[in-house]
């Protein structure tokens, strides 16, 4: 009787090794096509999706690299826990990187359509400027926090301020409370929909582009790259908000 529950024991531990190995294998993201992304700063490779992995390499603020799959990890940055994997099996966080200088846009949507658009990819924190099809614009951009995301959609540019003073009392946030903020002098404002804008962003530090949400929900730029984007859009192009 030992004899037999000692071997139901063993029998018991080794399903749940394997078990356990298999689910393990399963939560790793499967391989997808390879996709073009550029580093945007000094960046890490790790061993794992984590900043507690070892590195295992650096890349260049410039490189261009591949990016085999994304796959969850750590959270360095609120919002973001995407990680991407490199054909060489290490690891690099997908704040420090902008989607590669294809010529062609990212969205399906508008695949093979003519005229102006404008593609802001939410996650990657990236807005790009399309003409017939071709991207011939980027700019790293900082985009709306969890507390207040930027919407995901197809919007429009329906007002232009060159030069606008953006008060919260107007959406409901009292100034003095936690969430408020009156500022002036926000320069080439272009408005798609409920008082989101793409703008010249001053107050935020120049590594939060690309990297960081800061926003109430604005796609905020630099200074050149919000006059660019000025200059090429008008009332009524379009704008999308991929996720």
């Amino acid at each position: 009787m030992k004899k037999l529950r000692h071997g139901l024991v063993v029998l018991v531990l080794l399903t749940l090794a394997i078990a356990s190995s298999t689910v393990g294998t399963a939560s790793a993201a499967a391989p997808t096509s390879p996709f073009p992304a550029v580093v945007t700063d000094i960046a890490n490779l790790r061993s794992g999706p984590s900043t507690s992995s070892s590195i295992v390499g650096r890349l260049q603020r410039g490189e261009e690299i591949d990016v085999m799959a994304q796959v969850g990890g750590e959270e360095v940055y609120p919002g973001n826990s995407t990680w991407f994997r490199l054909p060489s099996g290490r690891y690099i966080y997908s704040a420090l990187t902008a989607p590669g200088t294809g010529s062609q846009a990212s969205s399906s949507s508008t695949s093979g359509q003519s005229g102006r658009w404008i593609e802001v990819d939410r996650s990657a924190q990236v807005a790009k400027a399309i003409e017939n099809g071709e991207v011939v614009y980027t700019a790293l951009v900082t985009v709306g926090t969890q507390a207040f995301p930027t919407p995901v959609g197809t919007f429009a540019v329906y007002n232009r301020v060159l030069n606008e003073t953006m008060d919260s009392a107007t959406i409901g946030i009292p100034r003095d409370s936690p969430h408020g903020y009156y500022l002036t002098g926000v320069l080439y404002t272009q408005y798609i929909v409920d008082g989101v804008a793409l703008h010249y962003n001053y107050w935020s530090p120049p590594e939060a582009f690309g990297n960081y949400p800061g926003s109430h929900g604005c796609v905020g730029m630099t200074l050149a790259d919000s006059k660019f984007f000025w200059d090429f859009a008008d009332i009524g192009t379009p704008v999308i908000i991929l996720p």
